[in-house]
């Protein structure tokens, strides 16, 4: 029964609270632990639908902070095992030495040197931009190096010397990928009317010949190489506005021929030394109305030349009499694989002046571009009949059946017959052929 006492203190319409657990005692730190009486029933939390907050933070929120159970005997830790009582004359553990830390690598002193000071390209001086740029290929220029950041922008736009000697060769694998002809034109025109010499492969036609006669009046060198869109009409107007030119090559350049253009350069360029001709491969002709020497012509009006190239050439004695008669200044002379000149003695003795003579059937080992065997007009092959170079088809087919009026000529059937039985392509190629057509 409870006291009086207790029951004035809680009132008299209060209930008497419920009794403790039985095993609230041993749940205690020690056998006279107070037990932990649940709060009054108006101070009772409602579940909370939330997730179950840590007991710290119910302590905080609650009005009455009760004092907190230790945990059940199956969380509690176990007491740990007392220490073991010391030696009498316990001897202290011996240092041990910590491993000596290597010294740091060349490497890493680099990378840490670089990371503390990085350089910042772009503010290197204009002098020391364009000796890199100058070391550098004009195309790499225009695509790369000249497109780093502004300053080298500024730097590869702003140096005509850059430009003073442009040479685009060497880059024919990208005839098909970029406008060579327009890299051509942004290179001329940053010379700023001082470029004194062009050197392309690919990489010009007519439009870029007139531009290049406007803009450098100056020009002593001209270089073309396999520059199919250059025309006799291009090249003989634009050769007109180049008075200055010293050196003119037109290598692999097959529509460029004839003697009128050749006589325009000569009358144009008076003061050209060194003319370089260079053909795919010899060609013999026996048409009556062709005029062998027609280019030998035109060249002999380039009186002052001294280095003379013709690779290939039709020219036949009478041409090459009339270049040695009319350039008296030559000390070089190549007329390999031009095998329509016979060199007699009339001709030796023309070129006993001439320092440097490259004969028809000299070797062509330092020549700079392909040689293909010659082809002559009496054989579907090369001189030698070999294989090496030639660029035709060497599968020939008889189609000689007789077909009727009421047979289709489309229908491969009439035709598979004439063919080799085991060319097992050609016969695809036929049947696909007349797929087409039906």
């Amino acid at each position: 029964m409870p006291s009086c006492s207790a029951s004035r203190r809680r009132g008299r319409n209060q209930p008497a609270p419920p009794a403790a657990r039985p095993g609230a005692v041993e749940e205690a730190t020690g056998p006279a632990a107070v037990p932990r009486l649940p709060p009054p029933a108006g101070f009772a939390r409602k579940p909370d639908p939330a997730p179950a907050a840590s007991a710290v933070e119910r302590a905080a929120r609650s009005p009455v902070a009760a004092p907190s159970l230790p945990p059940p005997a199956a969380f509690a830790r176990r007491p740990s095992p007392a220490p073991r009582a010391a030696s009498p004359n316990p001897s202290p553990p011996e240092p041990q030495a910590r491993p000596p830390t290597p010294p740091p690598s060349s490497s890493s002193r680099r990378r840490r040197r670089r990371r503390r000071k990085a350089r910042d390209w772009s503010s290197l001086p204009r002098d020391a931009l364009g000796a890199i740029l100058g070391k550098l290929d004009h195309i790499d220029i225009l695509m790369g190096a000249g497109q780093v950041c502004r300053s080298w922008r500024g730097a590869a736009r702003e140096d005509p010397s850059l430009w003073r000697r442009v040479d685009m060769r060497g880059h024919a694998d990208l005839f098909y990928q970029v406008n060579l002809h327009g890299m051509a034109q942004a290179a001329v025109r940053r010379a700023d009317g001082q470029c004194e010499a062009f050197w392309g492969e690919y990489a010009g036609d007519d439009a870029f010949l007139l531009f290049l006669g406007e803009q450098s009046p100056s020009l002593k060198s001209l270089r073309l190489i396999s520059c199919y869109d250059v025309s006799n009409e291009g090249l003989a107007e634009a050769i007109k506005k180049l008075p200055m030119l010293e050196e003119l090559e037109l290598s692999l350049s097959s529509n460029v021929f004839g003697q009128e253009v050749y006589e325009t350069v000569g009358k144009s360029c008076s003061q050209l030394k060194r003319f370089r001709l260079s053909k795919h491969s010899f060609y013999s002709f026996d048409d009556v109305d062709y005029n062998k020497d027609g280019e030998a012509l035109g060249i002999a009006t380039m009186t002052g030349l001294c280095s003379l190239q013709m690779f290939g050439n039709n020219l036949t004695n009478a041409g090459l009499t009339v270049i040695l008669d009319n350039c008296h200044h030559l000390e070089s002379l190549d007329i390999r694989h031009c095998f329509n000149v016979d060199m007699d003695n009339t001709l030796q003795a023309k070129c006993a002046g001439i320092k440097t003579l490259r004969l028809p059937d000299d070797s062509t080992d330092d020549y700079e571009f392909i040689v293909s065997p010659p082809v002559w007009a009496n054989h579907s092959q090369s001189e030698d009949d070999s294989d090496d170079g030639y660029m035709g088809s060497d599968v020939y087919y008889e189609l000689d059946t007789e077909l009727d009026d009421d047979d289709d000529i489309y229908d491969p059937s009439n035709y598979i017959d004439g063919m080799d039985q085991d060319d097992e392509e050609a016969r695809m190629i036929l049947r696909g052929l007349w797929a087409i057509m039906k």
